[in-house]
């Protein structure tokens, strides 16, 4: 477990700066356009990137040193922060700028996601695997629900440079706690440096199709994160509109997505053994109850309980089903799996922010979370049929 001290706080730190950092643009964004159509944009246009480019992370963290990936990674997001925090202290900021460096940030946040997950993958048992991806996933989410509060309550009684000043230290720090990782942690051999990038990259897909099993998992992963992201997203808008509430009330209410997730990552372990098979059909019915209630009544308790129902159900989706993924995948296709898993999840997200945002102008903001539910509907019926695939089966009750 050497080094592993260091990724729990190169997980909590980047996580605080995330959140704190998305608390604040988007609050700003709303600000100066008060039109929630170009928060549906923010979210769409920031995963666009990453589309493309996942092709290529994924056979890049198959080549090469996956420890200094994830530091390039956590670097390039501290320069763009660093950017951005320049424009609001000379008082220059635009919707425009706000989404390019939202892009930029998200492209690095692409590079790191599966480089981290692989260099984890590689140097643990695979039977530890739940455990510690749900121990760094703990470590994320209280960074998470740190940055989410904090940066309502500064952007409330202090300024937006002071929030994105802290965002901007938390990934300097991060880098180099990343960084001073002893090399005691192993890196095995990558994929050969013979192929072109264009056959490792069809190898991967060759790979998908052999083992259907995998696309399974994404299919239910990107519907996951397609209600975590929305959810955070809209989250602002949801407060002001249908809530009727300040910037404070909205960072609770971002704060407690990160309750959910630390719960999650807390008893994880236990889930897992509860679930077993069902582990997905468990925690998508949690994410559907938690919708449920976050769109039926704009009742600040129940918002608060709907919030941290979708922060649980959709962090156990993410964690254990990424466990699940990692230990049914040969360890020479952890990049490429994780970049193409990252493509469904961010490709959902693309096509659905502003569709979600036109229901949020023309509707109302708690529609969104109403009309999240079909999708999440569907993934619980085909989480019935998963449940009693062989493979599932045994990988689940093995760890369990």
């Amino acid at each position: 477990m050497s080094g592993f001290k260091n990724i729990l706080i190169a997980f909590f730190l980047a996580e605080f700066g995330r959140a704190m950092y998305f608390v604040t643009v988007t609050w700003v964004l709303y600000e100066l356009t008060n039109d929630p159509l170009y928060t549906g944009l923010l979210i769409g246009l920031g995963f666009f990137p990453g589309l493309v480019l996942n092709l290529f992370f994924g056979v890049i963290v198959d080549r090469f040193n996956r420890k200094k990936i994830s530091i390039l990674a956590n670097i390039i997001s501290t320069f763009s922060m660093a950017i951005l925090l320049f424009f609001f202290i000379i008082d220059k900021i635009e919707p425009w700028l706000i989404v390019l460096v939202h892009m930029i940030l998200q492209v690095s946040g692409s590079l790191f996601r599966p480089a981290i997950q692989a260099f984890i993958a590689e140097n643990f048992d695979k039977n530890h695997l739940p455990k510690i991806f749900s121990q760094s996933s703990s470590s994320a989410i209280v960074g998470g629900l740190l940055g989410a509060s904090i940066g309502g309550i500064i952007i409330s009684i202090l300024s937006v440079s002071g929030s994105m000043s802290i965002v901007t230290g938390s990934f300097a720090i991060a880098s180099i706690s990343l960084f001073l990782i002893k090399s005691e942690i192993r890196e095995k051999q990558k994929v050969s440096n013979k192929n072109s990038i264009i056959k490792d990259i069809t190898d991967g897909f060759t790979y998908i199709r052999s083992h259907k099993f995998l696309l399974g998992l994404f299919i239910i992963m990107f519907n996951g994160q397609l209600v975590f992201h929305t959810s955070l997203g809209f989250l602002s808008v949801y407060t002001v509109e249908y809530l009727l509430q300040s910037a404070t009330v909205y960072g609770l209410l971002d704060a407690s997505i990160s309750i959910g997730g630390i719960l999650a990552g807390l008893i994880g372990t236990w889930w897992w053994r509860i679930g077993k098979n069902k582990i997905a059909l468990y925690s998508l019915l949690v994410v559907l109850v938690g919708l449920l209630f976050v769109g039926i009544a704009p009742i600040l308790p129940v918002s608060f309980v709907g919030v941290i129902l979708i922060g649980l159900g959709t962090t156990w989706i993410r964690v254990l089903l990424q466990a699940v993924q990692q230990i049914a995948t040969n360890s020479e296709y952890h990049g490429r799996m994780a970049s193409y898993r990252m493509i469904g999840n961010q490709g959902s997200v693309v096509i659905s922010a502003p569709i979600l945002g036109f229901v949020a102008t023309n509707y109302g903001a708690n529609y969104i979370y109403l009309s999240l539910m079909i999708p999440i509907s569907l993934c619980i019926i085909f989480a019935l049929f998963q449940a009693n695939e062989e493979q599932f089966m045994k990988i689940t009750k093995k760890i369990a």
